[in-house]
């Protein structure tokens, strides 16, 4: 009897910590996402007034097979326990170092005030973490290993989409630039309407360059197209 009131007792903060977890990793996901950390997910606002209420369809699908993979892994629940330990830790330790930029950067607090209130909780936190480390081989290793692999998409993804710019940067005109030259020498017109995104309206999209050079044509009509992200989760037609 005892063990069946437990169970039900605990069922319930079970599903509470689980959705937290999930609805975390939707919104650092989007953050990663408009920060340009992450390619791109699709996502769903399941409010019509809430910008943070959001559903990631991959994500979600991977935190799935992730967590199907640790209870195969590790079988149970108290197995798991160092895996946790270093997660929290580490996530304490990393959210005070972030803190010390925020106070810095956007409250331009004094250092007489921050660094005193970095180094007490840093201090609590790497003992923590410290306490949490000698438990790496007994299942911390898969919270560090997850880690690491995130990283090395983000910076991967960074890198990659740095270069890319730069490079395309080379070849980019001006929307300016780019309607002198066509007035001086009219390509060949084609029919039908040609639509071609950019990050800079301002500019001459990528694509439209490439036309221009190997095809030597241009649409009768053509619209350039910028994406911006509102900060609602839904957007007036008329806007």
């Amino acid at each position: 009897m005892a063990m069946r009131f437990g169970e039900a007792a605990t069922t319930p903060s079970t599903v509470i910590a689980s959705q937290a977890v999930i609805s975390g990793a939707f919104s650092l996901t989007s953050q990663a996402v408009q920060l340009h950390m992450l390619p791109r997910f699709t996502i769903r606002h399941t409010s019509e007034t809430q910008a943070g209420q959001i559903y990631l369809p991959r994500v979600n699908f991977l935190i799935a097979i992730g967590v199907m993979l640790l209870v195969v892994g590790f079988r149970e629940s108290s197995a798991l326990a160092s895996a946790y330990g270093i997660s929290v830790t580490g996530e304490m330790l990393v959210t005070t170092i972030l803190l010390l930029f925020v106070m810095r950067r956007r409250w331009r607090w004094g250092l007489a005030v921050v660094l005193p209130l970095i180094f007490f909780f840093a201090v609590i936190d790497a003992g923590f973490l410290l306490t949490n480390a000698v438990k790496v081989l007994e299942g911390g290793w898969v919270s560090v290993g997850v880690a690491c692999v995130m990283g090395l998409i983000m910076s991967t993804w960074i890198t990659g989409t740095k270069y890319l710019f730069d490079k395309t940067r080379k070849s980019e005109i001006s929307l300016e630039q780019l309607a002198t030259k066509l007035a001086e020498k009219p390509p060949s017109l084609v029919l039908g309407t040609a639509i071609f995104l950019t990050s800079d309206p301002q500019s001459a999209p990528a694509a439209m360059m490439h036309s221009l050079k190997h095809y030597r044509v241009l649409h009768e009509q053509n619209i350039i197209m910028s994406v911006v992200t509102a900060e609602v989760p839904r957007v007036a037609d008329r806007d």
